[in-house]
């Protein structure tokens, strides 16, 4: 359960979770054509394996405290944070937020892509209750922060990561924030304006600004946090001192081997443009940049699971790691970039949470070892009285012969390395 703090709570509390735990479903068969995908909606499904993301997870933060979250990919710590901002739900639980909340949980969140910097800037004003006026009296300030005064004016889906980050972040620490949630979204972007973001949580702080600071870095954790939390495989294995429980994490780190983990998912254009919405219809572009140690790949698996807005799971498919990968990135040997391609992508608006899964084979079957979600909006492409799960193309003939818009709609999946 989730639920703001009323007058009778603690006023001394920001965030207090009790208990809560975070379970989601892995469905492991393949559908790779339109004909498996159509009668598997039809078709009863199994359960499938449990997959606990965080299991029986407490803490306080009182406010006016920086709380860093340490832990590994695949740990909890964006589930944690996606359920503390309320874009989850708890299976069981209960989660208390006192103040008004801001998130950075993913580059482009919240922003429109069809519209202008700067009004997405308002658009984001108003979904936190400031008006128009009150966003007018912060806008030369978040701009001239962003250093995007010669694009503001332009459509964000032509932004770069960069630019999504410099925008998003500057928004959140313009709207005074009475709790800070973040994403490691400052790794993304020049080292000139990752001193000026951290310049501007200090800042915060000082300010009595409440923060939830989520980083592989304990260097990072130990500058900006009070206290830490230490989560291990969805479960709270520390929480104390901050110098403590990064001390205590770079031990894990030095003790316990890596395994293949996903550093990133999204959906992007055929230039790599992250995009937060896709025509129904049109191609739905996958990446996953996935971290691979040498010799952790071997028998490793890669799938992809689409589901809609009501958790209907609506397409899965899954690979050998061995032969989807591409070349190395730059930068890091270990790190692997694919992505996967949906043809036609037949749903009608809805949205999509996109799951990728790392499994590994085992005696019991498919054990996970790591996934990330991320969100799309499907969009008609244009007006259309139109009911159900999927977006069939069809004609209305007002004769024989008749032509109007048609076509087919036959989802597959292509991996380009």
């Amino acid at each position: 359960m989730w639920r703001m703090a009323g007058p009778g709570d603690r006023s001394e509390i920001a965030i207090e979770l009790r208990s809560v735990s975070r379970r989601f479903r892995l469905h492991h068969e393949t559908r790779t054509s339109f004909q498996d995908w159509f009668v598997g909606l039809l078709r009863p499904r199994g359960k499938g394996e449990e997959f606990w993301a965080l299991r029986d997870v407490s803490f306080t933060l009182r406010r006016g405290e920086s709380l860093g979250v340490l832990g590994r990919n695949g740990a909890g710590k964006s589930t944690l944070l996606k359920l503390v901002t309320r874009v989850l739900e708890p299976t069981s639980g209960e989660i208390i937020v006192n103040g008004r909340t801001h998130a950075m949980l993913e580059l482009g969140a919240g922003f429109h892509p069809e519209l202008s910097g700067r009004d997405n800037v308002y658009l984001n004003g108003s979904i936190y209750g400031f008006s128009r006026r009150q966003m007018a009296e912060r806008f030369d300030r978040i701009v001239q922060f962003a250093e995007l005064e010669r694009f503001i004016d332009t459509p964000v889906k032509h932004y770069s990561l960069g630019m999504f980050m410099r925008l998003g972040f500057s928004i959140a620490v313009h709207l005074d924030p009475d709790i800070l949630v973040i994403d490691e979204v400052l790794s993304v972007g020049d080292a000139a304006f990752q001193r000026k973001g951290y310049q501007a949580l200090r800042d915060l702080k000082a300010r009595g600004t409440t923060i939830l600071f989520v980083s592989h870095w304990p260097e990072l954790v130990r500058e900006f946090c009070d206290r830490a939390i230490l989560l291990q495989e969805g479960r709270l294995i520390d929480n104390g001192p901050v110098d403590a429980v990064a001390a205590h994490y770079e031990r894990m780190l030095q003790e316990q081997p890596t395994d293949a983990e996903i550093l990133r998912l999204r959906a992007v254009d055929e230039a790599g443009t992250v995009l937060e919405a896709v025509p129904s219809g049109s191609d739905l572009r996958i990446e996953v940049l996935l971290r691979v140690p040498p010799g952790s790949g071997e028998g490793l698996l890669l799938a992809l699971d689409l589901y809609d807005r009501e958790g209907t799971h609506l397409f899965g498919s899954t690979g050998r790691l061995a032969d989807i990968v591409s070349s190395a990135s730059e930068g890091d040997p270990a790190a692997q970039r694919v992505q996967a391609v949906i043809r036609g992508l037949p749903v009608a608006p809805t949205t999509l949470t996109v799951a990728a899964t790392l499994q590994r084979p085992s005696e019991a079957g498919l054990a996970a070892v790591d996934r990330q979600e991320t969100e799309v909006e499907v969009v008609a492409p244009w007006s259309a009285q139109e009911r159900g799960l999927l977006r069939l193309e069809h004609i209305w003939e007002s004769e024989p012969g008749g032509t109007s818009r048609g076509g087919r709609a036959v989802p597959r999946v292509e991996i380009e390395r």
